[in-house]
């Protein structure tokens, strides 16, 4: 017996729970030129940005084996991870505080899913098959030597767009120019990228190619979260029940991405794309009705608040994570250096002309992590009895080098206390402005 399906099943599954490969309808209107425009902007951002240098480094560059990371100018070493905790914990507190004022905007108009499908591989698709009424037609009707010959042509765009995707995308990991090197000396030369690419490429081609709204509806954490961050005040997509106006055309069905019916209320597979809107106001003008039959509005039909005890929350939090990644860049100095005391013996008595001197050694490691050539020294502010030897007078560091300096501290045993501290200094030898640390070491002697 053939299941029945209810007015609220989604449109991309049968009464057999089988998918139904949907092909939304093409719209036109207000909301589609704009959100063209910003996919078309967001595709240039995302293929230039790793061709741009500031400072003399890739804008966003992350060297995972180098552990070295570049954001606009600023080189981070692994040790600056805790910079991180702020731009990551910002971004989430951010994309939390726009879903509870203006719902699933980003992934309606943002989401690198809903771009690149909607901005790029769509767009292939309607060239190469022709509207959504073609499509439908062509996904049932039997295969032929021309329909076989335009399916394969566009897979094959398909993977030409993903590949591009992919490779743009790894851009931001390897470089942009040593990508290109190493793409011009051949899979050989690196064949672990070359495999990665090429999984990376496959990923994307299934994703954006077939996969597409079931990873909104089945896999995207955020759609399963949303519930959590909106209230009756958010902004979302929705139809005015109290309107009698609907012909039941379903224009809105045809058009959503996702398959579903906006009649039926909020909904968590709803992506906010504002394809329906678009839909439902050309049928409005041409059965000469008011438009906004679906508009953008909230469950409450209330003016929007953009103030609400949540998304203050947010917006303090959001606060503090601005202020701690502000001020994390604004301390951040060109350089690095820490002090550890030699694994060797504690100390080490000597005589020199008649006279007893206690040593201890340390280990200084300085990274220079900027793009220039640094030249260090190291002094001691506090005890000028205190004499330091070592290899180098100054230590000249190669950009992004580092260097373990090993020193000695020696001081007459006379002089030598249980209460004895050090105050080390290292900064840059030509201007110490730029970066200059001090350490509190303790002195260790006989009998201390």
């Amino acid at each position: 017996m053939k299941p029945k399906l209810s007015s609220e099943h989604i449109t991309s599954i049968d009464e057999y729970g089988n998918r139904i490969g949907l092909h939304p309808a093409e719209v036109s209107g207000y909301f589609r030129t704009r959100r063209t425009w910003v996919q078309n902007i967001l595709i240039v951002f995302f293929l230039t940005l790793p061709w741009i240098n500031i400072g003399g480094y890739q804008s966003i560059l992350l060297d995972i084996p180098a552990r070295e990371f570049y954001f606009f100018g600023l080189m981070f070493k692994a040790h600056n991870a805790p910079l991180l905790l702020f731009l990551i914990l910002g971004g989430a507190l951010s994309l939390a505080f726009v879903t509870a004022i203006w719902g699933r905007v980003w992934c309606g108009w943002a989401c690198p899913q809903t771009v690149f499908i909607d901005g790029v591989f769509r767009r292939i698709e309607y060239f190469i098959e022709g509207n959504y009424i073609a499509r439908r037609r062509q996904a049932i009707e039997p295969m032929t030597t021309n329909l076989f010959v335009r399916k394969s042509i566009k897979w094959v765009l398909y993977y030409f767009a993903s590949a591009f995707i992919a490779h743009s995308a790894l851009a931001y990991f390897v470089g942009s120019y040593s990508f290109i090197q190493i793409m011009k000396n051949g899979p050989e030369s690196h064949f672990n990228l070359f495999i990665f690419s090429q999984i990376l490429t496959l990923a994307l081609l299934f994703d954006f190619g077939w996969f597409r709204e079931q990873f909104c509806t089945i896999m995207c954490p955020y759609g399963r979260i949303q519930g959590l961050l909106l209230d009756n005040n958010s902004m979302n997509v929705v139809y005015d029940e109290k309107r009698d106006d609907c012909v039941n055309c379903n224009r809105c069905v045809n058009a959503c991405p996702i398959g579903i019916d906006i009649r039926n209320g909020l909904q968590m597979e709803c992506i906010a794309c504002t394809a329906c809107i678009d839909a439902c106001d050309e049928i409005m003008e041409k059965v000469h009705k008011p438009k906004g039959l679906v508009k953008y509005g909230n469950i409450s039909d209330t003016k929007i608040k953009w103030l609400t005890p949540r998304s203050i929350v947010y917006l303090i939090g959001i606060g503090i994570c601005v202020i701690g990644l502000l001020y994390g860049i604004l301390s951040f100095q060109h350089s690095e250096a820490f002090i550890l005391r030699s694994l060797t013996t504690p100390y080490t008595l000597r005589q020199e002309n008649g006279v007893n001197f206690v040593m201890n050694q340390f280990r200084l490691h300085v990274t220079n992590q900027s793009r220039d050539v640094k030249k260090y020294k190291i002094e001691i502010l506090n005890n000028p009895d205190a004499k330091i030897t070592s290899q180098f007078d100054l230590l000249t560091l190669e950009s992004k080098a580092s260097f373990d300096w090993h020193f000695f501290v020696t001081l007459p045993q006379s002089k030598v206390s249980p209460s004895i501290t050090l105050q080390v200094k290292i900064s840059d030898a030509t201007d110490p402005e730029q970066f200059k640390k001090e350490f509190s070491i303790q002195f260790l002697g006989p009998n201390l």
